[in-house]
């Protein structure tokens, strides 16, 4: 992964070795549902998985990540939903793009037109299906959810031409009137009371978690991933260097006591982001759910380590 990172950037998406092989080890499927062909992992699983392949390539942990927590959401769809995209292949992945950037306007004989624009899906070029944020109009006011449309129905705009992780592909995405079926909505006031068609059959503790916990963990440990990795490389490239006045780098105290800053912060970060993943854990298995209050402060985590 290392060796391909390079032409990750230069392309603006990840390589198809790469993918392939999160593919055929399974990566993606570490928080699909069992019933689904997935491996249903603990949460936990997946994101030292992303902090080890971030370390040789943010961009590579960053999709991942990313792609398995959809599954995740994936999980909370009606079945049908999820069999539609399972059903024929338990490899298909999906990238997403959360902001409510099109509209979904009810058919006369049941479901969905969809129309909209949305930036930053990351992957998408390997993506077989899509999950976009969008505003299901009706009686009342428009209600914020998520739809599931497949890739044929997706116009990319190759538009990620940025300075940092540009392997992560996430170029903007437009849809013209693609028919979504009623099924493939998500709303997120009845993922949020926990009102979610896919918990009456997955059943198991992990999809009692809050899904956007989730979203903000693939964004810091992939940059914990990415901090690591580049703390690697520093100690590398210096090794064996020497400074104009003859001195071994690796001995000079400024730098050893800044390289054990960073490794010391690396550290304490990952514990902050893991004992609030295992609190949360610890309240789905009880069957409780998360104080929005303690949401608060993990969030607030979250973005620290971010920062």
């Amino acid at each position: 992964m290392r060796t391909r990172a390079d032409a990750g950037d230069e392309t603006c998406r990840l390589s198809a070795e790469t993918v392939a092989s999160f593919r055929e080890n399974g990566f993606f499927r570490v928080l699909q549902p069992r019933g689904f062909g997935g491996l249903e992992r603990p949460a936990i699983t997946l994101f030292r998985l992303q902090a080890v392949l971030a370390e040789a390539d943010m961009s590579a942990g960053w999709v991942l990540a990313n792609m398995g927590v959809v599954s995740f959401h994936l999980a909370l769809f009606s079945p049908q939903a999820q069999a539609d995209v399972w059903g024929a292949d338990a490899d298909a992945i999906l990238s997403s793009s959360n902001m409510p950037g099109g509209r979904l306007r009810p058919e006369p004989g049941g479901g969905y037109r969809l129309s909209g624009r949305w930036r930053f899906s990351s992957g998408v070029d390997h993506a077989d299906w899509l999950m976009l944020g969008a505003l299901r109009e009706g009686d009342g006011a428009p209600q914020a959810g998520a739809c599931v449309v497949p890739r044929t129905d997706v116009q990319i705009v190759a538009d990620w031409d940025v300075a940092g992780l540009r392997g992560t592909g996430s170029h903007a995405v437009e849809v013209a009137e693609a028919y979504v079926p009623a099924h493939r909505f998500l709303a997120h006031e009845d993922r949020f009371h926990g009102r979610t068609p896919g918990t009456q059959v997955n059943t198991g503790r992990l999809y009692r978690l809050p899904l956007p916990q989730l979203l903000f963990r693939s964004i810091s440990t992939a940059s914990l991933g990415g901090l690591r990795g580049m703390l690697s490389a520093y100690l590398a490239a210096n090794a064996g260097r020497t400074s104009m006045m003859a001195q071994r780098i690796a001995e000079d105290p400024h730098v050893q006591d800044l390289c054990a800053t960073v490794d010391a912060d690396i550290a304490a970060m990952w514990r902050v982001l893991e004992g609030d993943l295992a609190e949360m854990t610890e309240a789905a298995e009880r069957g409780e759910a998360v104080a929005v209050s303690r949401r608060r402060v993990f969030r607030l985590n979250a973005t620290r380590v971010a920062d």
